[in-house]
């Protein structure tokens, strides 16, 4: 069984996201977040094996919540992040490179998410 968290401030994108995983990933066990900072204390409490998040959130973006991940002793120091968003450049990108950070473009198409997901878990 595979622990996924899944940031997202967008409630049909959030629904979206782990009803196409559940169905295609079976094998799964979701924990949601609507936020960075809700993701982030989600994070110091549960280990996952992938941890998807949006960058442009309230409360903290997801660069902010991957580098805290990161810089802090916890559970999920080296988890695996794929970062969604519609707002990737690449000043964003050179941040967060040392991070070991994958980037998906929104919008998302279901293969590409599913295929990069399985990659992660494999």
């Amino acid at each position: 069984m595979h622990k996924i968290l899944i940031c997202e401030d967008e409630p049909e994108l959030l629904d979206t996201l782990e009803s196409l995983i559940e169905a295609k990933l079976s094998a799964s066990e979701i924990y949601k977040a609507a936020n960075g900072l809700d993701g982030f204390i989600l994070a110091q409490k549960e280990k996952f094996d992938l941890i998807i998040t949006d960058h442009k959130m309230p409360f903290m973006t997801g660069a902010a919540f991957i580098i805290g991940v990161r810089t802090r002793e916890n559970l999920n120091k080296t988890t695996p992040f794929l970062m969604l968003s519609g707002f990737i450049d690449e000043q964003l990108r050179k941040n967060l490179s040392i991070q070991q950070v994958h980037f998906m473009e929104k919008p998302l198409t279901p293969d590409d998410f599913l295929q990069v997901i399985r990659t992660f878990l494999l």
